[in-house]
């Protein structure tokens, strides 16, 4: 419980920083960007596990970790700066619009 307590306050004092002081809103755009597109960074980062072939125990240097966190990064900042949301969660996006027309 007071993990979770304590989880809650850094989120709500990061969006209240995010809000009040333009300068910080800048500095978490890369973060800011991961957030947004969450499913692609995971599907990325599953690929990446497997593509690599270190789904062995236990987990891989730090060097993977750090490149993982840059390359999805990077990509993100990028993605949205031109196309807004993440191709997955627009893939999705698309795919689920049919369900307005269902009553």
């Amino acid at each position: 419980m007071g993990n979770t307590g304590v989880a809650i306050a850094v989120l709500a004092g990061c969006t209240a920083a995010v809000d009040a002081l333009p300068r910080f809103r800048a500095l978490a755009a890369p973060v800011i960007a991961v957030g947004t597109m969450s499913l692609t960074a995971y599907v990325f980062h599953v690929a990446g596990i497997r593509i690599l072939g270190i789904e062995e125990l236990p987990g891989s240097p730090l060097y993977v970790l750090v490149g993982f966190v840059v390359a999805v990064t990077v990509f993100a900042t990028v993605w949205s700066r031109f196309f807004g949301r993440g191709p997955l969660e627009r893939l999705l996006g698309n795919a689920t619009k049919i369900a307005r027309f269902v009553k």
